[in-house]
């Protein structure tokens, strides 16, 4: 016959352990429920359409900038919040690397403007990190959002703000590529790069607006080529992430 303390112990300790049971499993049951993502996304719906009034330049005006459409670009962004820049301003103060070094490898346009801005020799372009830095004299509020898909610049025109960007001369995919060999190692460049600021879109008709600086405001290009390009491109996109004043 077993002891009586022992039988009561025995059946409080079970008890315990079946009350413990219910709490662990209702905990888990009550956190697999309400399971919440580990960072938060926005849920503000995208806008259907915008289209902002941002200042056309055109980079062929005197003093022209035959290869300058990145820092032309950057003026509109820039002179689009206020600031009192020119292209030439901007030309002058980015960071050039050559177009060829002596011992023959090419510059990198992740390090600075390769070769002539102006076009008085021959030049390629920039990418947006010395854009980004050259953008940051003049404001705090730069964002780079490089890397980003294109629903990421989508997002930044619907909360307000326009966006520059890298794309092709044809908005779209081109095969002109080639591989250049740079102090920093081997990358692949397009003489088809250009620089724009995009102004907008419209969601319905699939479009998307530019400010080309070959001279065209709000010009409107398609929607799915434009997005090819900017993946193409390294998907380079920059913004002002400040209120426009009026």
């Amino acid at each position: 016959m077993k002891h009586p303390v022992r039988l009561l112990v025995t059946a409080i300790i079970v008890l315990l352990a079946v009350a413990g049971v219910l709490v662990v499993h209702q905990y888990t049951s009550h956190d697999n429920n309400n399971s919440s993502p580990t960072h938060k996304v926005s849920t503000t719906p995208l806008k259907r359409h915008v289209k902002y009034n941002v200042p056309l330049i055109d980079q062929m005006d005197s003093p022209t900038l035959y290869n300058g459409c990145e820092v032309t670009s950057l003026a509109m962004l820039l002179q689009y919040y206020g600031h009192n820049v020119t292209k030439n301003d901007l030309a002058n103060a980015i960071k050039t690397v050559p177009l060829t070094y002596d011992n023959g490898e090419h510059g990198n346009p992740n390090v600075g403007f390769v070769g002539s801005v102006s076009g008085d020799t021959p030049g390629l372009g920039v990418y947006h990190g010395p854009i980004a830095k050259l953008a940051r004299k003049y404001t705090h509020h730069v964002t780079d959002i490089s890397g980003s898909k294109f629903s990421a610049v989508i997002r930044a025109l619907s909360t307000g703000h326009p966006v520059w960007t890298i794309t092709t001369a044809t908005f779209a995919k081109v095969e002109d590529f080639q591989k250049w060999h740079t102090p920093q190692g081997t990358i692949k460049v397009t003489y088809s790069q250009h620089s724009v600021v995009i102004t907008g879109y419209n969601r319905a008709k699939k479009l998307i607006y530019i400010n080309n600086p070959y001279g065209q405001k709000n010009q409107a290009v398609n929607w799915h080529d434009f997005a090819a390009a900017y993946k193409q491109m390294g998907r380079q996109a920059i913004y002002i992430n400040q209120t426009k004043t009026k």
